[in-house]
């Protein structure tokens, strides 16, 4: 099954949310061993199969797996232990140890330790002491950051060896070739675009191409290890709070993209593949920052389109989708919406995965008009288990040009109500 963006585990259904107020109130009643096989059905996504544990009395012993790791651990009549290898080396180095004691420093509940020759993120507990809210945030730290520092490290200490990547599953070939062929061609259009710009001028239409492009590779193709996060390097350094001119951030990105797009389309490669997670990168969003979002780029739609850049002005609404869905972890319904809208955009790219039903034709720039109404229906259907007051009205909906629809596409979901 082919897999779009980062992995949420954001608005869980109501099933879940039930075992999670289940293992609250059994800890309460000091029920541990009951509590704790609730949190983790809680954390099972059924879906995915990315939990697994097994009791026996009074022990349990489970897997998580996040990314390209494993999550190891127990689970006593005393304590809890959780760990990750990170990486494995042959001598010690100075350097990197100093790294690990740096990181050690921001880090709340676990700790990054060294044992035979390897390294690994390590969090215990004494049972009493360990709630499923506790758990929850500790084993996120822990599996996060296990899977990130394992490129991060390894790309910086020469000295430093992958434990191996035992949580992926390799992509078809032609996939793999999909994916970068459109990447490649993302990156080469967008270089393209912005050499036509006056830099000072269009400033803000060079971000939106730039920020774009990055959002749309990280969701679309879905890279994992080095290339995720020169992305989200890229992302970072564009929003810090440094006073530095939107130009000066633009050439900063620009350059940014130009590196990536230099990296051997080997090393790319090895960069794209299935993984299963437990814990989502990004933190819970209401609806609201949604449409804040919505509420703060709108209006600078309205000058490309009158001025004949309505290629910049799609980008825009593009960038609306890709920016929520790598900033946030949206509401399902919010989330399946931007999808359809990328979907639209970008059917070139799905077609040629062979991912869904033709909902744009670009050669005729038809709409399948009944289709695209079908599957907005079927979105909010299955919104309404946790929202029922949840509506969208799909005659508002207009289909005669690119930019007027995803312009109503947007004006449709900001007064989403989401009250349960």
């Amino acid at each position: 099954m082919i897999t779009f963006g980062r992995f949420s585990d954001s608005y869980k259904p109501k099933q879940k949310i039930e075992f999670w107020n289940t293992s609250e109130k059994l800890f309460l009643e000091k029920k541990y061993m009951e509590s704790y096989e609730a949190f983790f059905n809680y954390l099972r996504d059924d879906e995915s199969n990315n939990v697994n544990f097994k009791r026996d009395g009074s022990r349990i012993e489970f897997e998580l797996l996040q990314g390209s790791k494993i999550i190891k651990g127990f689970i006593d009549g005393n304590k809890v232990e959780a760990e990750a290898d990170i990486a494995v080396y042959e001598k010690m180095s100075v350097a990197f140890m100093r790294r690990l004691m740096e990181m050690n420093y921001s880090l709340y509940y676990t700790r990054f330790a060294m044992k035979d020759n390897r390294i690994c993120i390590k969090f215990d507990s004494a049972v009493a002491a360990a709630p499923p809210r506790k758990l929850y945030y500790a084993w996120k730290e822990l599996a996060t950051r296990a899977d990130k520092q394992d490129d991060l490290l390894i790309d910086d200490f020469s000295m430093l060896r992958t434990t191996g990547n035992t949580g992926i599953e390799q992509l078809p070939e032609a996939e793999r070739e999909i994916k970068y062929n459109f990447y490649k061609s993302w990156l080469d259009n967008t270089m393209k675009r912005i050499e036509g710009l006056n830099e000072d001028a269009f400033s803000g239409g060079i971000s939106y191409l730039l920020l774009n492009t990055a959002y749309k590779i990280d969701y679309l193709i879905a890279p994992e290890g080095t290339l995720m996060n020169e992305l989200e390097k890229m992302s970072w350094e564009y929003f810090a709070k440094d006073n530095k001119p939107y130009v000066e951030k633009n050439r900063k990105m620009k350059e940014a993209l130009m590196k990536i797009s230099a990296i051997p389309k080997a090393q790319i490669i090895e960069d794209l593949y299935r993984v299963k997670s437990t814990f989502g990168i990004a933190n819970p969003a209401p609806h609201q920052a949604v449409v804040d979002l919505f509420n703060n780029n709108l209006n600078n739609v309205k000058w490309y389109i009158d001025n004949n850049y309505n290629d910049i002005a799609v980008v825009i609404y593009e960038y609306l989708a890709t920016y929520s869905l790598f900033s946030y972890g949206l509401p399902k319904p919010d989330a399946k919406l931007f999808h359809l809208l990328l979907n639209i955009t970008n059917q070139d790219y799905f077609t040629a995965l062979g991912a869904g039903e033709i909902l744009f034709d670009s050669a005729s720039g038809k709409f399948s008009e009944q289709l695209i109404k079908s599957k907005i229906d079927t979105i909010i259907a299955e919104g309404k288990e946790l929202y029922p007051d949840l509506k969208y009205n799909t005659d508002n909906l207009k289909f005669d040009t690119m930019t007027n629809f995803l312009r109503s596409f947007i004006v449709e979901m900001q007064p989403l109500n989401y009250n349960n």
